[in-house]
């Protein structure tokens, strides 16, 4: 920005309010005490079923000590063998410093370790350790049945339906 454009800046009159447009776009809003109603909202419905079903996650798995979110990294892990943060990050729609806090707990507990890659130093592998997979063995049969009573709240066809339209958004 030059000396003349920010002092153009600095004297420009603001424009008035148009009142007859503000009025036509009130006028054309729902009249509710909220801007949008919140079973409108796709945002809204998809977190407040995250959260409850993480909730119920959450609870199966609380006699190992272990959440919803450390429960999937695991598993991951144990899928996809020592893997880079940055794609952990990628496979499950998060930055990659959220993964990193994310591995922090699991890393204190001695479940997973995170190595420098052996072709760039600049970058980490995450890496599930011994203790890591058996504590995925005693977690797997707890989310078993926490799957099988989601399961139960929805149709077969209504979930496998479900898992579609939720992986064409991410």
């Amino acid at each position: 920005m030059n000396a003349r454009s920010s002092l153009t800046a600095l004297t420009r009159v603001p424009r008035p309010l148009d009142f007859r447009l503000m009025s036509t776009i009130m006028g054309c809003m729902k009249p509710s005490r909220f801007p949008v109603e919140p079973g409108e909202c796709f945002s809204l419905a998809l977190r407040r079923a995250a959260r409850a079903v993480s909730r119920q996650y959450d609870k199966a798995l609380a006699p190992l000590a272990l959440n919803n979110g450390q429960f999937s990294m695991l598993v991951l892990l144990a899928g996809l063998g020592p893997i880079r943060i940055q794609k952990v990050a990628d496979t499950l729609a998060m930055d990659r410093t959220t993964v990193t806090a994310a591995l922090k707990p699991l890393q204190r507990r001695k479940l997973v370790r995170v190595d420098v890659a052996e072709d760039d130093a600049r970058a980490r592998d995450a890496v599930l350790t011994p203790a890591g997979e058996a504590l995925l063995r005693e977690a797997m049969p707890l989310w078993r049945v926490q799957q099988e009573r989601l399961k139960k709240m929805l149709s077969a066809k209504d979930a496998e339906a479900l898992r579609a339209q939720l992986g064409r958004l991410v």
